[in-house]
């Protein structure tokens, strides 16, 4: 006897229902799912890039061991509910280890510079990661380069001159801000680091899951600076030197920030290794570039602190050189 197909009054035929199913899993692999993906990173890594400079007076390790504990313990719980499988072969073990470091080293120096100077100014520098692919290319790859990409490097790095030190192609008498170049030099850094692991999250495709990725890269940097901050905690404490630099106090004000720091951070990192995933690393990097809206806004409504006219030029120097590279990278 013909079994009758199974139907429900609200979800339809047990076919239907496939249908229903094989559409949001297109839906959830496609690029305008990529795109909604990485704007929320942008917003989220802005909002913690702004939490992180509010969290200036903690210990930077322990910003960062926090932030990266966090994010491993919120990819636990995502992994167990979406049993997720962490196994990854051994010819992609090399992608991951390198990913693991590249993303340790820009949050490592990220941090550093939002705790450093101005969160708007910090996030702007960070933005020209496009601009060491292009120079990675010419100088590593053989490629190529053109006139107009010259200049357009040339003139993003002049934005960062104008943005860190305006006084000095001014009256040069003190009156203009100068940031701390250390703090910028980390930025720069990030920028560095951030536009290698855009490169090595595509080299993955999908043959890695991207909660596997951010498994691995969460659990070997948390080991890592918990390691490292209990070495340098006992050998300072042992030789009877502040260990201020690497753990102090924090109120119940601090332990909120820092947790959503480590929730924002977790946010940012799995929306963005998906999304690098579904659509092209040039779209990718034009919209996380987003992030600087948000910083900017905090960085005069809540800190109050309004960047000078030469930094503010410097600003649009640097954005609008990194659009037009980026705009004319997948024209060649």
């Amino acid at each position: 006897m013909h079994r009758s197909e199974e139907t429900s009054p609200l979800l339809g035929t047990s076919e239907e229902r496939r249908q229903q199913e094989s559409g949001g899993s297109r839906f959830f692999n496609s690029p305008a799912f990529g795109l909604i993906l990485i704007s929320i990173s942008a917003v989220s890594y802005g909002v913690s890039a702004s939490l992180v400079s509010m969290e200036s007076d903690i210990a930077t390790p322990l910003v960062v061991s926090s932030r990266f504990l966090g994010t491993f313990l919120f990819n636990v719980l995502g992994c167990i509910i979406g049993r997720v499988d962490l196994r990854v072969a051994r010819k992609d073990w090399k992608l991951v280890a390198v990913r693991t470091v590249t993303g340790f080293c820009s949050f490592v120096c990220g941090t550093y510079a939002f705790q450093n100077m101005p969160v708007g100014e910090a996030t702007v520098i960070i933005s020209m990661a496009p601009v060491f692919v292009a120079l990675f290319s010419m100088c590593l790859l053989g490629v190529r380069a053109k006139c107009y990409q010259v200049i357009l490097i040339v003139l993003s790095l002049g934005g960062v001159v104008l943005i860190v030190d305006p006084d000095s192609l001014a009256k040069n008498d003190g009156t203009l801000p100068k940031l701390n170049l250390i703090a910028a030099t980390a930025a720069m850094s990030q920028a560095l680091f951030k536009s290698l692991s855009y490169i090595f999250i595509k080299k993955s495709n999908k043959r890695v899951h991207f909660m596997a990725m951010v498994f691995w890269y969460s659990l070997v940097a948390s080991i890592f600076t918990i390691t490292f901050i209990l070495i340098m905690y006992f050998s300072l404490k042992t030789a009877g030197k502040s260990t201020a630099w690497v753990v102090n106090e924090v109120d119940r004000t601090d332990i909120l920030i820092l947790s959503s720091i480590s929730l924002l951070g977790f946010i940012s990192q799995f929306t963005l290794t998906k999304s690098t995933q579904l659509i092209n690393t040039t779209t990718v990097s034009l919209i996380r570039n987003a992030d600087i809206l948000v910083t900017m806004a905090f960085q005069v409504f809540y800190f109050h602190v309004i960047p000078c006219w030469l930094q503010i030029t410097g600003m649009v120097i640097m954005v609008l050189s990194t659009v037009v590279l980026l705009l004319t990278k997948d024209r060649q």
